[in-house]
C-alpha cells in the first residue's frame, strides 16, 4: 500500500444540496417515470411526472444525513427529504464505485439526530490508491456483487412464484371471487396462543428464544442471530405455550406485526409475547395455507384496517387474531397449494445457500480490497 495516500473522505466527495431536487408532490404511480429515491431500505418511494428538478449528474452517492444511510445511483430521480445530499468525486482522480465500496466498510454510528456530513462523516480518514488501481477494484467488486444481486433476484422470483400460485389457485382472498366458504381463525384452529409476558435473562446457550427478528415472510430465520434462554425458564413459558414443528408463527406486535411463517425449528423453544403460536387443525386448515393467507399484502392491508388496536405500537390482541374472518377453500385443495409451494422452498433454500456464499465472498474481497491485499 506504499502507493495509497491518506486523506479525508470529504476530500474525495463533494456534496450537492438536494433542495432544487425536492418533490413538490406525494402522488406517486407505477406509470410515472421519475423515481423518488431514499437512502434507506425502501430505496425507491415511488415515481412522480415533475420533470423538472430532476438530478441527472449520475453516478452519484445519495446519502441521508441524519442516519448516514447512503445508495449508489446511476439514473436520474427526484428526492423527498431536505436531509439528502448527493455526493460527487472532487475531481477525476477519484473513482465515485471505489468511493461507495471504500464508505461500506467505515464504521460510523449516527447515535444523535444531527446532521453528520459536514461535521463528521466527511471528516474520516481514508487511503486510497491510484486512480488505475481504484478502478480496478472498483471492477472485481462490481462482479462480486453482481453475482449476489443475481442470487437475491432469484429468490424474488421464488417468492413472486408462490404468491403467484396462490392467487391462481384460489383467487384474490379480499374479493374471494370463487367462492369460498368463509370461518374465523379460531374455529379451525385446535389452539391460538402467544409467548412468555415476563422477559427472560438472555444466555449465551440453551433452550432457543424466538422473537419477532427471526420471523421473516420467506421463513423462520432463526439461526442467523440466535437467541438463547435458560432450562428454567423455558420451562415456565412452556407451560402456556408449546410450538410443534408446522405450527404458524404471526407477528402480532410490534413494526413488523403482520408477518407469518411456519415453525421448522424441531427441538423444543421458547417465543416472545410479541408473537403468537397458531396450530391449525390440519383436517380443515394447512399451514402453508394460513401462512399464504396472512402474508398476502391485500390481507394485511384490511387486517390492519378492521382489528389492529394501538395508535403508537402496532398490535394484534389474541381475541383479534381469533376473530379473523379468512375464505376457506377444501383442504385437498391447500395441500396440493402446499405441496407445490414446498417444492418451490426447495429450490429457494439452494438460491438462499448460494446467497450465503455470494455474500461472504463480496465480504472477503471487500475486506481485502481496503488493506491492499486485492490488486
Amino acid at each position: 500500500m506504499n502507493s495509497w495516500k491518506k486523506i479525508k473522505l470529504g476530500d474525495a466527495l463533494y456534496y450537492v444540496q438536494p433542495t432544487q431536487y425536492i418533490v413538490t408532490s406525494a402522488e406517486y404511480k407505477e406509470s410515472n417515470e421519475i423515481p423518488v429515491l431514499t437512502p434507506g431500505k425502501s430505496f425507491i418511494l415511488g415515481y412522480t411526472d415533475e420533470k423538472h428538478g430532476v438530478f441527472t449528474d449520475v453516478p452519484t452517492i445519495i446519502f441521508d444525513d441524519f442516519t448516514t444511510a447512503f445508495k449508489y445511483v446511476d439514473f436520474p430521480f427526484k428526492v423527498k427529504s431536505s436531509a439528502m445530499k448527493m455526493l460527487l468525486p472532487s475531481s477525476e482522480k477519484y473513482n465515485i464505485k471505489f468511493l461507495y465500496y471504500l464508505m461500506l466498510t467505515l464504521n460510523f454510528t449516527a447515535d444523535e439526530h444531527k446532521r453528520f456530513w459536514i461535521s463528521q462523516y466527511s471528516q474520516q480518514e481514508i487511503f486510497i490508491p491510484p486512480l488505475e488501481q481504484q478502478k480496478k477494484i472498483a471492477a472485481i467488486l462490481d462482479a462480486a456483487d453482481a453475482y449476489r444481486q443475481k442470487t437475491k433476484a432469484l429468490i424474488a422470483k421464488f417468492d413472486e412464484l408462490s404468491q403467484s400460485l396462490f392467487l391462481d389457485m384460489f383467487g384474490d382472498p379480499v374479493k374471494n371471487e370463487k367462492g369460498w366458504e368463509k370461518s374465523s381463525l379460531q374455529s379451525v384452529c385446535v389452539k391460538i396462543t402467544d409467548g412468555t409476558h415476563f422477559s427472560p435473562e438472555p444466555q449465551e446457550n440453551g433452550f432457543p428464544y424466538v422473537t419477532a427478528k427471526h420471523v421473516k415472510s420467506h421463513g423462520l430465520d432463526f439461526y442467523s442471530k440466535p437467541t438463547f434462554i435458560s432450562q428454567e425458564a423455558h420451562n415456565e413459558i412452556y407451560k402456556r405455550c408449546t410450538p410443534e414443528y408446522g405450527d404458524v408463527l404471526y407477528i402480532k406486535d410490534g413494526a413488523t406485526t403482520g408477518i407469518a411463517c411456519i415453525n421448522t425449528l424441531k427441538e423444543p423453544f421458547s417465543m416472545l409475547s410479541s408473537l403468537a403460536l397458531i396450530k391449525p387443525n390440519r383436517r380443515m386448515l394447512n399451514s402453508y395455507y394460513l401462512c399464504h393467507w396472512l402474508n398476502n399484502p391485500k390481507i394485511k392491508s384490511k387486517l390492519l384496517t378492521e382489528f389492529m388496536s394501538g395508535a403508537a405500537i402496532q398490535r394484534y390482541t389474541l381475541t383479534k387474531i381469533n376473530s379473523f374472518i379468512l375464505s376457506l377453500p377444501a383442504i385437498t385443495l391447500q395441500n396440493q397449494f402446499a405441496e407445490r409451494v414446498q417444492a418451490i422452498e426447495t429450490q429457494k433454500i439452494q438460491a438462499q445457500a448460494s446467497l450465503e456464499k455470494a455474500e461472504e465472498l463480496f465480504n472477503s474481497l471487500l475486506q481485502k480490497a481496503f488493506k491492499g491485499e486485492l490488486v
